[in-house]
Protein backbone atom coordinates (compact mmCIF):
# COMPACT_ATOMS: atom_id res chain seq x y z
CA UNK A 1 0.00 0.00 0.00
CA UNK A 2 2.77 2.68 0.74
CA UNK A 3 4.45 1.51 -2.30
CA UNK A 4 1.59 2.35 -4.49
CA UNK A 5 1.06 5.55 -2.49
CA UNK A 6 4.23 6.69 -3.24
CA UNK A 7 4.46 5.81 -7.24
CA UNK A 8 0.41 7.79 -7.13
CA UNK A 9 2.42 10.83 -5.04
CA UNK A 10 5.07 10.20 -8.24
CA UNK A 11 2.89 10.45 -11.19
CA UNK A 12 1.07 13.38 -9.75
CA UNK A 13 4.04 15.52 -9.47
CA UNK A 14 5.23 14.90 -12.94
CA UNK A 15 1.86 15.32 -14.04
CA UNK A 16 1.79 18.63 -12.46
CA UNK A 17 5.50 19.25 -13.91
CA UNK A 18 4.17 18.41 -17.69
CA UNK A 19 1.60 20.36 -17.38
CA UNK A 20 3.44 23.74 -16.21
CA UNK A 21 5.85 23.04 -18.88
CA UNK A 22 2.95 23.22 -21.74
CA UNK A 23 1.78 26.29 -20.24
CA UNK A 24 5.16 27.93 -19.78
CA UNK A 25 6.15 26.72 -23.37
CA UNK A 26 2.72 27.84 -25.20
CA UNK A 27 2.74 31.12 -26.91
CA UNK A 28 1.09 34.13 -24.35
CA UNK A 29 -1.68 36.19 -26.43
CA UNK A 30 -2.09 39.90 -25.15
CA UNK A 31 -5.93 38.71 -24.39
CA UNK A 32 -4.71 35.61 -22.52
CA UNK A 33 -2.74 37.71 -20.20
CA UNK A 34 -5.12 40.05 -19.72
CA UNK A 35 -7.62 37.57 -18.78
CA UNK A 36 -5.36 36.16 -16.63
CA UNK A 37 -3.84 39.19 -14.94
CA UNK A 38 -7.91 40.38 -14.16
CA UNK A 39 -8.82 37.17 -12.67
CA UNK A 40 -5.62 36.47 -10.31
CA UNK A 41 -3.62 39.54 -9.84
CA UNK A 42 -3.62 39.76 -6.22
CA UNK A 43 -3.73 43.46 -6.28
CA UNK A 44 -6.66 43.62 -8.20
CA UNK A 45 -8.07 40.73 -5.61
CA UNK A 46 -7.15 43.01 -2.34
CA UNK A 47 -8.91 45.83 -4.30
CA UNK A 48 -12.01 43.64 -4.80
CA UNK A 49 -12.18 42.44 -1.10
CA UNK A 50 -12.04 46.06 0.06
CA UNK A 51 -15.08 46.64 -2.34
CA UNK A 52 -17.25 44.01 -0.84
CA UNK A 53 -15.58 44.68 2.73
CA UNK A 54 -17.63 48.46 2.26
CA UNK A 55 -20.60 46.81 0.80
CA UNK A 56 -21.12 44.18 3.30
CA UNK A 57 -20.92 47.33 5.99
CA UNK A 58 -23.83 49.01 5.03
CA UNK A 59 -26.57 46.74 6.75
CA UNK A 60 -24.82 46.92 10.05
CA UNK A 61 -24.95 51.27 9.71
CA UNK A 62 -29.09 50.63 9.41
CA UNK A 63 -28.89 48.23 12.98
CA UNK A 64 -29.52 48.82 16.51
CA UNK A 65 -27.03 48.10 18.72
CA UNK A 66 -26.67 45.02 20.93
CA UNK A 67 -29.29 44.73 23.64
CA UNK A 68 -28.10 44.98 27.40
CA UNK A 69 -29.79 42.02 29.94
CA UNK A 70 -28.79 41.75 33.11
CA UNK A 71 -29.17 40.37 36.74
CA UNK A 72 -29.54 42.64 39.69
CA UNK A 73 -29.89 41.50 43.70
CA UNK A 74 -31.21 44.36 46.17
CA UNK A 75 -31.17 43.83 49.75
CA UNK A 76 -31.99 46.76 51.47
CA UNK A 77 -33.56 45.08 54.72
CA UNK A 78 -36.83 46.63 54.93
CA UNK A 79 -39.88 45.52 56.10
CA UNK A 80 -40.78 43.28 52.77
CA UNK A 81 -37.22 41.74 52.83
CA UNK A 82 -37.61 40.67 56.08
CA UNK A 83 -40.70 38.95 55.10
CA UNK A 84 -39.93 37.90 51.45
CA UNK A 85 -36.14 37.64 51.55
CA UNK A 86 -33.62 39.63 48.86
CA UNK A 87 -35.05 40.97 45.46
CA UNK A 88 -33.73 39.36 42.92
CA UNK A 89 -34.64 40.54 38.97
CA UNK A 90 -33.62 40.33 35.81
CA UNK A 91 -33.42 43.48 33.15
CA UNK A 92 -33.42 44.11 29.06
CA UNK A 93 -32.34 47.38 28.48
CA UNK A 94 -32.15 48.64 24.59
CA UNK A 95 -30.17 52.39 23.16
CA UNK A 96 -32.13 53.47 20.55
CA UNK A 97 -30.77 56.50 18.38
CA UNK A 98 -32.34 59.07 16.82
CA UNK A 99 -34.24 57.37 13.84
CA UNK A 100 -32.33 60.12 11.29
CA UNK A 101 -29.06 59.57 12.52
CA UNK A 102 -29.48 55.67 11.12
CA UNK A 103 -30.39 57.02 7.65
CA UNK A 104 -27.23 59.14 7.61
CA UNK A 105 -24.76 56.60 8.64
CA UNK A 106 -26.32 53.95 6.11
CA UNK A 107 -26.26 56.91 3.34
CA UNK A 108 -22.71 57.88 4.18
CA UNK A 109 -21.55 53.88 4.26
CA UNK A 110 -23.31 53.86 1.05
CA UNK A 111 -21.23 56.85 -0.28
CA UNK A 112 -18.22 54.49 0.82
CA UNK A 113 -19.54 51.33 -0.91
CA UNK A 114 -20.00 53.33 -4.36
CA UNK A 115 -16.41 55.34 -4.28
CA UNK A 116 -14.66 51.97 -3.52
CA UNK A 117 -16.78 50.29 -6.51
CA UNK A 118 -15.27 53.07 -8.71
CA UNK A 119 -11.20 52.72 -7.55
CA UNK A 120 -12.14 48.87 -8.45
CA UNK A 121 -12.85 50.22 -11.86
CA UNK A 122 -9.37 52.02 -12.06
CA UNK A 123 -7.85 49.22 -10.44
CA UNK A 124 -8.93 46.90 -12.97
CA UNK A 125 -7.94 49.85 -15.80
CA UNK A 126 -4.35 50.14 -14.19
CA UNK A 127 -3.68 46.59 -14.22
CA UNK A 128 -4.31 45.94 -17.98
CA UNK A 129 -2.07 49.63 -18.72
CA UNK A 130 0.35 47.89 -16.75
CA UNK A 131 -0.30 44.03 -18.51
CA UNK A 132 0.00 45.43 -21.79
CA UNK A 133 2.72 47.96 -21.66
CA UNK A 134 4.64 45.29 -20.16
CA UNK A 135 3.46 42.60 -22.93
CA UNK A 136 4.42 45.19 -25.66
CA UNK A 137 8.13 45.74 -24.16
CA UNK A 138 8.51 41.80 -24.13
CA UNK A 139 7.44 42.00 -27.64
CA UNK A 140 9.27 44.99 -28.75
CA UNK A 141 12.84 43.28 -26.75
CA UNK A 142 11.97 40.58 -29.09
CA UNK A 143 12.14 42.32 -32.30
CA UNK A 144 14.97 44.53 -30.99
CA UNK A 145 16.95 41.25 -30.39
CA UNK A 146 16.21 40.21 -33.91
CA UNK A 147 17.33 43.36 -35.40
CA UNK A 148 20.49 43.13 -33.72
CA UNK A 149 21.24 39.72 -34.33
CA UNK A 150 20.38 40.63 -38.29
CA UNK A 151 22.86 43.67 -37.54
CA UNK A 152 25.48 41.36 -36.74
CA UNK A 153 24.85 39.26 -40.00
CA UNK A 154 24.94 42.51 -41.95
CA UNK A 155 28.20 43.95 -39.95
CA UNK A 156 30.09 40.06 -41.11
CA UNK A 157 28.65 41.09 -45.07
CA UNK A 158 30.43 44.23 -44.95
CA UNK A 159 33.66 42.60 -43.29
CA UNK A 160 33.37 40.20 -46.13
CA UNK A 161 33.36 42.87 -48.71
CA UNK A 162 36.04 44.65 -46.89
CA UNK A 163 38.03 41.75 -46.31
CA UNK A 164 37.85 40.74 -50.41
CA UNK A 165 38.67 44.65 -51.08
CA UNK A 166 41.50 44.52 -48.75
CA UNK A 167 42.98 41.41 -50.75
CA UNK A 168 42.91 43.42 -54.21
CA UNK A 169 44.73 46.58 -51.94
CA UNK A 170 42.04 48.67 -52.83
CA UNK A 171 41.70 49.27 -48.89
CA UNK A 172 43.09 49.54 -45.96
CA UNK A 173 43.21 47.17 -43.17
CA UNK A 174 41.38 49.10 -41.07
CA UNK A 175 37.94 48.83 -42.91
CA UNK A 176 38.28 45.12 -41.65
CA UNK A 177 38.99 46.35 -37.61
CA UNK A 178 35.98 48.68 -38.05
CA UNK A 179 33.96 46.14 -39.16
CA UNK A 180 34.92 44.36 -35.55
CA UNK A 181 34.16 46.94 -33.64
CA UNK A 182 31.11 47.94 -34.99
CA UNK A 183 30.21 43.59 -34.06
CA UNK A 184 31.52 44.28 -30.34
CA UNK A 185 29.15 47.16 -30.21
CA UNK A 186 26.14 45.33 -31.42
CA UNK A 187 27.20 42.17 -29.12
CA UNK A 188 26.61 44.93 -25.99
CA UNK A 189 23.43 46.35 -26.89
CA UNK A 190 22.32 42.76 -27.20
CA UNK A 191 23.39 41.87 -23.70
CA UNK A 192 21.60 45.41 -22.35
CA UNK A 193 18.46 44.30 -24.68
CA UNK A 194 17.99 40.45 -22.85
CA UNK A 195 18.52 42.08 -19.56
CA UNK A 196 15.61 44.32 -20.62
CA UNK A 197 13.71 41.87 -21.39
CA UNK A 198 13.99 39.58 -18.45
CA UNK A 199 12.69 42.59 -16.43
CA UNK A 200 10.08 43.15 -18.49
CA UNK A 201 9.04 38.69 -18.34
CA UNK A 202 9.98 39.31 -14.09
CA UNK A 203 7.28 42.46 -13.98
CA UNK A 204 4.51 40.56 -16.76
CA UNK A 205 5.22 37.69 -14.34
CA UNK A 206 4.18 39.55 -11.25
CA UNK A 207 0.74 40.71 -12.84
CA UNK A 208 -0.25 37.27 -14.17
CA UNK A 209 0.91 36.34 -10.50
CA UNK A 210 3.57 33.72 -11.94
CA UNK A 211 6.86 32.93 -10.74
CA UNK A 212 9.50 36.23 -11.56
CA UNK A 213 11.57 33.46 -13.46
CA UNK A 214 8.86 31.90 -15.44
CA UNK A 215 9.79 31.93 -19.26
CA UNK A 216 6.95 33.69 -21.66
CA UNK A 217 6.68 33.32 -25.44
CA UNK A 218 5.16 35.46 -27.44
CA UNK A 219 3.48 34.55 -30.37
CA UNK A 220 5.43 34.69 -33.53
CA UNK A 221 3.80 37.12 -35.52
CA UNK A 222 3.53 40.99 -35.43
CA UNK A 223 1.09 42.94 -32.69
CA UNK A 224 -1.08 45.13 -34.48
CA UNK A 225 -0.32 49.34 -33.73
CA UNK A 226 -3.53 50.26 -31.79
CA UNK A 227 -5.84 52.87 -33.42
CA UNK A 228 -7.48 56.05 -31.46
CA UNK A 229 -11.35 55.59 -31.79
CA UNK A 230 -13.02 57.79 -34.15
CA UNK A 231 -14.97 59.73 -30.94
CA UNK A 232 -11.41 59.64 -28.98
CA UNK A 233 -11.68 62.81 -28.87
CA UNK A 234 -15.20 63.95 -27.84
CA UNK A 235 -15.31 61.57 -24.82
CA UNK A 236 -12.09 63.06 -23.35
CA UNK A 237 -14.16 66.25 -23.12
CA UNK A 238 -16.20 64.47 -21.32
CA UNK A 239 -13.65 63.15 -18.93
CA UNK A 240 -15.76 63.97 -15.78
CA UNK A 241 -18.40 61.81 -16.25
CA UNK A 242 -16.11 59.12 -16.88
CA UNK A 243 -13.43 59.21 -14.85
CA UNK A 244 -13.09 56.46 -12.02
CA UNK A 245 -10.92 58.77 -9.68
CA UNK A 246 -13.55 61.45 -10.09
CA UNK A 247 -16.14 59.73 -9.90
CA UNK A 248 -14.87 58.46 -6.39
CA UNK A 249 -13.82 61.72 -5.56
CA UNK A 250 -17.02 63.21 -6.08
CA UNK A 251 -18.41 60.44 -3.87
CA UNK A 252 -16.39 61.06 -0.68
CA UNK A 253 -17.69 65.07 -1.18
CA UNK A 254 -21.30 63.32 -0.66
CA UNK A 255 -19.90 61.26 2.23
CA UNK A 256 -18.50 64.51 3.86
CA UNK A 257 -21.78 65.97 3.54
CA UNK A 258 -23.41 63.07 4.95
CA UNK A 259 -21.68 63.22 7.89
CA UNK A 260 -21.40 66.70 8.45
CA UNK A 261 -25.44 66.34 8.70
CA UNK A 262 -24.79 63.42 11.14
CA UNK A 263 -22.81 65.84 13.07
CA UNK A 264 -25.77 68.25 13.16
CA UNK A 265 -28.00 65.81 14.39
CA UNK A 266 -25.92 64.38 17.33
CA UNK A 267 -28.11 67.36 19.40
CA UNK A 268 -30.72 64.98 18.85
CA UNK A 269 -31.73 62.83 22.05
CA UNK A 270 -30.99 58.98 21.89
CA UNK A 271 -33.08 56.77 23.85
CA UNK A 272 -32.77 54.66 25.94
CA UNK A 273 -35.62 51.69 26.83
CA UNK A 274 -35.35 49.31 29.77
CA UNK A 275 -37.38 46.41 31.61
CA UNK A 276 -36.82 45.09 34.93
CA UNK A 277 -38.76 41.99 35.85
CA UNK A 278 -37.90 39.90 39.58
CA UNK A 279 -38.58 36.94 40.15
CA UNK A 280 -38.13 36.38 43.85
CA UNK A 281 -38.55 38.72 46.58
CA UNK A 282 -41.15 41.09 45.51
CA UNK A 283 -44.53 41.02 45.58
CA UNK A 284 -46.28 39.14 42.32
CA UNK A 285 -46.97 40.86 38.87
CA UNK A 286 -44.80 43.41 40.21
CA UNK A 287 -41.98 45.08 37.68
CA UNK A 288 -40.34 47.90 36.38
CA UNK A 289 -40.14 50.37 32.77
CA UNK A 290 -38.29 53.35 32.13
CA UNK A 291 -37.47 55.32 28.94
CA UNK A 292 -34.64 57.75 29.42
CA UNK A 293 -33.35 60.37 27.11
CA UNK A 294 -30.10 61.81 26.37
CA UNK A 295 -29.44 65.11 26.86
CA UNK A 296 -26.73 67.55 25.05
CA UNK A 297 -25.35 68.80 28.24
CA UNK A 298 -21.54 69.28 27.26
CA UNK A 299 -22.95 70.27 23.83
CA UNK A 300 -19.89 73.10 23.59
CA UNK A 301 -17.43 70.80 24.38
CA UNK A 302 -18.63 67.68 22.12
CA UNK A 303 -21.25 68.47 19.58
CA UNK A 304 -20.00 71.46 18.81
CA UNK A 305 -16.63 70.31 18.21
CA UNK A 306 -17.77 67.49 16.19
CA UNK A 307 -20.29 69.82 13.78
CA UNK A 308 -16.90 71.86 13.33
CA UNK A 309 -14.43 68.96 12.18
CA UNK A 310 -17.06 67.52 9.86
CA UNK A 311 -17.80 70.83 8.48
CA UNK A 312 -14.35 71.27 7.81
CA UNK A 313 -14.08 67.80 6.03
CA UNK A 314 -16.39 69.07 3.91
CA UNK A 315 -14.40 71.79 2.49
CA UNK A 316 -10.88 69.20 2.77
CA UNK A 317 -13.27 67.03 0.78
CA UNK A 318 -14.94 69.45 -2.17
CA UNK A 319 -10.71 71.22 -2.49
CA UNK A 320 -9.70 67.20 -2.55
CA UNK A 321 -12.64 66.71 -5.38
CA UNK A 322 -11.66 70.21 -7.14
CA UNK A 323 -7.95 69.39 -7.63
CA UNK A 324 -8.17 65.89 -8.89
CA UNK A 325 -11.02 67.47 -11.51
CA UNK A 326 -8.17 70.01 -12.71
CA UNK A 327 -5.48 67.41 -12.24
CA UNK A 328 -7.16 64.70 -14.12
CA UNK A 329 -8.14 66.78 -16.96
CA UNK A 330 -5.07 68.06 -17.18
CA UNK A 331 -3.43 64.94 -17.73
CA UNK A 332 -5.95 63.74 -19.88
CA UNK A 333 -5.16 66.31 -22.24
CA UNK A 334 -1.42 66.45 -21.83
CA UNK A 335 -1.82 62.12 -22.60
CA UNK A 336 -3.86 62.84 -25.83
CA UNK A 337 -1.72 64.88 -26.94
CA UNK A 338 1.58 62.67 -26.44
CA UNK A 339 -0.55 59.63 -27.97
CA UNK A 340 -1.60 62.16 -31.13
CA UNK A 341 2.03 63.03 -31.80
CA UNK A 342 3.28 59.44 -31.27
CA UNK A 343 0.85 58.18 -33.56
CA UNK A 344 2.30 60.99 -36.15
CA UNK A 345 5.81 60.24 -35.30
CA UNK A 346 5.13 56.16 -35.88
CA UNK A 347 3.94 56.51 -39.22
CA UNK A 348 6.76 58.93 -40.41
CA UNK A 349 8.89 56.11 -39.44
CA UNK A 350 6.40 53.89 -41.70
CA UNK A 351 6.44 56.05 -44.67
CA UNK A 352 9.41 58.16 -44.47
CA UNK A 353 12.95 56.92 -42.21
CA UNK A 354 12.86 53.35 -42.65
CA UNK A 355 12.70 53.42 -46.54
CA UNK A 356 15.01 56.08 -46.70
CA UNK A 357 17.18 54.44 -44.21
CA UNK A 358 17.09 51.21 -46.52
CA UNK A 359 17.82 52.58 -49.69
CA UNK A 360 20.35 54.37 -48.27
CA UNK A 361 22.43 51.28 -47.10
CA UNK A 362 21.25 49.82 -50.39
CA UNK A 363 23.17 52.83 -52.49
CA UNK A 364 26.06 52.72 -49.51
CA UNK A 365 26.65 49.08 -50.13
CA UNK A 366 26.79 49.31 -53.67
CA UNK A 367 28.84 52.26 -53.99
CA UNK A 368 31.49 50.55 -51.61
CA UNK A 369 31.86 47.72 -53.58
CA UNK A 370 32.46 49.94 -56.48
CA UNK A 371 35.04 52.30 -54.45
CA UNK A 372 33.07 55.17 -55.00
CA UNK A 373 32.99 55.60 -51.10
CA UNK A 374 34.39 55.05 -47.73
CA UNK A 375 33.72 52.54 -45.29
CA UNK A 376 32.99 54.82 -43.16
CA UNK A 377 30.04 55.91 -44.46
CA UNK A 378 29.29 52.54 -45.02
CA UNK A 379 29.11 51.65 -41.54
CA UNK A 380 27.20 55.29 -41.07
CA UNK A 381 24.15 54.15 -43.39
CA UNK A 382 24.09 50.39 -41.73
CA UNK A 383 23.90 52.24 -38.37
CA UNK A 384 21.15 54.31 -39.36
CA UNK A 385 19.48 51.78 -40.52
CA UNK A 386 19.25 49.61 -37.28
CA UNK A 387 19.05 52.83 -35.21
CA UNK A 388 15.58 54.14 -37.02
CA UNK A 389 14.24 50.49 -36.99
CA UNK A 390 14.99 50.22 -33.21
CA UNK A 391 13.73 53.71 -32.39
CA UNK A 392 10.84 52.63 -34.62
CA UNK A 393 9.72 49.98 -31.62
CA UNK A 394 10.57 52.11 -28.81
CA UNK A 395 8.23 54.37 -30.07
CA UNK A 396 5.69 52.25 -30.82
CA UNK A 397 6.15 51.25 -26.85
CA UNK A 398 6.02 54.80 -25.76
CA UNK A 399 2.92 55.10 -27.70
CA UNK A 400 1.29 52.04 -26.21
CA UNK A 401 2.29 53.32 -22.90
CA UNK A 402 0.57 56.62 -23.19
CA UNK A 403 -2.01 55.38 -24.73
CA UNK A 404 -3.12 53.19 -21.73
CA UNK A 405 -2.23 55.59 -19.37
CA UNK A 406 -4.64 57.50 -21.29
CA UNK A 407 -7.35 55.35 -21.09
CA UNK A 408 -6.79 54.55 -17.18
CA UNK A 409 -7.29 59.02 -16.37
CA UNK A 410 -10.25 58.65 -18.71
CA UNK A 411 -11.81 55.62 -17.35
CA UNK A 412 -12.96 54.28 -20.63
CA UNK A 413 -11.68 52.24 -23.36
CA UNK A 414 -10.40 54.86 -26.05
CA UNK A 415 -8.19 52.73 -28.63
CA UNK A 416 -8.35 49.18 -30.33
CA UNK A 417 -6.82 47.31 -27.29
CA UNK A 418 -8.29 44.82 -26.13
CA UNK A 419 -10.25 45.48 -22.11
CA UNK A 420 -10.21 42.51 -20.92
CA UNK A 421 -13.44 41.03 -18.61
CA UNK A 422 -15.57 44.04 -16.61
CA UNK A 423 -13.78 46.66 -18.41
Amino acid sequence: MKAFLVVFSIVLNLTALVQMTAKAAEPLSLEGALSEALAVNPGLAATAARSSVEHSAIRSQYSLDNPKIGFMRENNLNFMEQQMGPMNSWSISQEIKFPVKYFLMGSAQISRAEASDQMLQEKRLEIRGKVISAYYNVYVSDRIIALFEAQKETLREIARIAESRYATGAVAQQDQMKAHVEQAKVENELIMVRQERESMVAMLNALLNRDAYDEITLPSQDLPIPSLENVADSMLKNVMATSKRIKASKLSVRESDTNKALAGWSYAPDLMVSYRKPYSGAPEGAYAFAVELSIPLWFFMKQTSEYSAASLHVVEAEKTHEATVRDTTAEARSLFAKVRSNGSLIKVYETSLIPLANNTLNSSRAAYRAGKTSFIELLDSERALYETRIAYYRTQVQYVEVLVKLEQVAGVRLSSLPGGKNI
